[in-house]
């Protein structure tokens, strides 16, 4: 028979191992979601720079302004009719052969296979 005591100190024991694991995989996973993190913002920052090098191309080769940037940017905006900043969600697709509607981003036909192009701009 196994004193109380002695099996209470093993399962103290045990936990605390146990929270000390669990412990270091939260530590671990925070790393990864701030290493990611990192790297979309590496990206971010990249399109904005890209952005706003094709941005001035524009201005200086056509005669752009910032105003009909603006405008423009608004027009994109209102699309939805909600003026937030955010751009309008497009809906499902039908498929062209079968009619049955897309479900998310797949390029074919989950019913009938049929392949389907879809707009590079599309979200």
């Amino acid at each position: 028979m196994i004193p109380s005591g002695m099996f209470i100190a093993g399962a103290i024991r045990q936990s605390m191992e146990a929270g000390e694991s669990a412990g270091r995989a939260a530590v671990r996973t925070a790393r990864d979601a701030r290493g990611r993190a990192d790297i979309q913002q590496g990206d971010i920052e990249r399109l904005f720079m890209i952005t706003e090098a094709l941005w001035e191309f524009l201005k200086e080769e056509r005669g752009y302004t910032d105003a009909e940037l603006i405008r423009k940017i608004e027009a994109i905006d209102m699309r939805d009719g909600k003026l937030d900043g955010k751009v309008a969600k497009q809906p499902n697709l039908a498929c062209p052969s079968c009619r049955r509607t897309m479900i998310g981003k797949h390029t074919v036909c989950l019913y009938c296979g049929t392949a389907v192009e879809r707009s590079p701009f599309e979200r």
